[in-house]
């Protein structure tokens, strides 16, 4: 497994709840530093979750990049977002999100890009977090949705701006409530553009959002800078090679 060839955005869905072998050979690639991070949870379920996640997406990072997975460094910007170290040469680019049992993980070469997933839940808050952090716009077309309906779209909404963030890394110069994204939960729709500044110095740029259901249960959100990607999307099993999604 080689980089992705230009204009194409790999995806990867991984479960989290693994065998203890599994678990014991994902944190065996870890840093010192996940490894403290993991232990920092207060419940084993959440902890062996964690270990998965992180180290999965080492486990991918070392097919693209031919490496061990325990050789791969980090480096991070003022907000916490990971890239990989200068020694790689800024061959790749990925980010990570887990909620639940479910990892997301997405790998491009040279686009910022970001990911986020969401376990697919009602909560009697949505409305209080959508007035907070949503459009006047996102808001109305929430409120007119049906009970049965609301809390999907409500996570179509959340997880598409959390996928802008993440992408723009520390550099996203609009609050959260000064852009408008598509709630559509149909990953079948073409990837909505959206222009988003991510520098105080640079005009607005296009971005490609695209919407995911990587797994009964869960919905997510892919944003990539520029349009004309093609999406490729798998699912990650230890030891059994990479079964494709779509």
């Amino acid at each position: 497994m080689f980089p992705p060839p230009p204009h194409e955005v790999h995806v990867w869905c991984a479960d989290l709840d693994v065998p203890p072998g599994t678990s014991a050979h994902l944190y065996a690639t870890l840093s010192v530093e996940e490894r403290k991070r993991s232990a920092r949870f207060r419940f084993p379920r959440d902890q062996r979750r964690f270990v998965a996640a992180h180290g999965v997406l080492r486990e991918l990072l070392g097919r693209y990049l031919q490496v061990p997975p325990d050789r791969i460094g980090y480096v991070y910007n003022a907000c916490g977002k990971p890239d990989l170290g200068p020694e790689w040469g800024g061959r790749l680019t990925f980010n990570l999100s887990h909620s639940a049992g479910l990892a997301l993980i997405a790998i491009a070469a040279g686009a910022n890009i970001g990911v986020d997933v969401e376990y697919l839940r009602a909560q009697s808050d949505y409305a209080d977090i959508a007035q907070l952090f949503f459009s006047a716009a996102e808001v109305d077309q929430l409120s007119g949705l049906p009970d049965p309906l609301y809390a999907d779209a409500f996570l179509a909404c959340w997880t598409k701006k959390e996928a802008c963030l993440k992408a723009c890394g520390d550099g996203l110069t609009q609050p959260l409530d000064g852009f408008s994204v598509p709630l559509t939960t149909d990953p079948a729709q073409p990837p909505a553009e959206l222009y988003i500044a991510s520098d105080d110095s640079a005009p607005a740029r296009p971005w490609s959002l695209y919407t995911l259901l990587p797994a009964p249960g869960y919905i997510g959100a892919l944003a990539i800078e520029g349009s004309g990607w093609r999406l490729r999307q798998w699912r990650w099993e230890m030891g059994q090679g990479c079964g494709a999604v779509t």
